[in-house]
């Protein structure tokens, strides 16, 4: 019964705390948000499982990653070169009818991945395909040809 008390009480703090930071759509989480919310993870199942039950102890620890999170989103704000060293830039590994192949090694992606990418668009064929897209969040953007721009 204690373990389902201390996780009841886990879940309501973990739910101020991601209130707290703000919101954002699984498809557009950055990696940092990802480190955020492993972190809460782990310093929530050791309240709830571990030999140390100190509900103030995981709370403490949790509004000090909420508030990193949110100085980190505000540097994220206030400075472009800070924004691009957390979260990454776009970056096209396909145009011009041919693949960026040092890109894709350094993104460890692909051929295959970008034509997944071009399948879910629609696209049966690479000559359809302008330019493909690595974005921030890992997913591949499709530009067809047909598309204007």
């Amino acid at each position: 019964m204690e373990i389902t008390l201390r996780a009841a009480a886990a879940y309501w703090v973990l739910l101020f705390a991601v209130r707290l930071i703000g919101r954002r759509t699984a498809s557009q989480m950055a990696p940092f948000d990802l480190i955020v919310l492993f972190m809460f993870a782990g310093v929530t199942i050791t309240a709830v499982l571990s030999d140390d039950h100190s509900m103030a102890g995981a709370f403490s620890a949790i509004c000090a990653i909420g508030l990193m999170h949110i100085l980190v989103s505000t540097l994220k704000g206030r400075f472009a070169w800070f924004e691009r060293l957390v979260d990454g830039t776009p970056v096209v590994v396909f145009e011009g009818g041919a693949f960026n192949a040092e890109r894709m090694r350094k993104l460890r992606l692909g051929e295959q991945d970008i034509m997944a990418a071009a399948r879910q668009r629609g696209l049966q064929r690479l000559a359809q395909v302008r330019y493909a897209v690595a974005e921030r969040d890992g997913k591949i953007s499709i530009i067809s040809q047909e598309e204007d721009g």
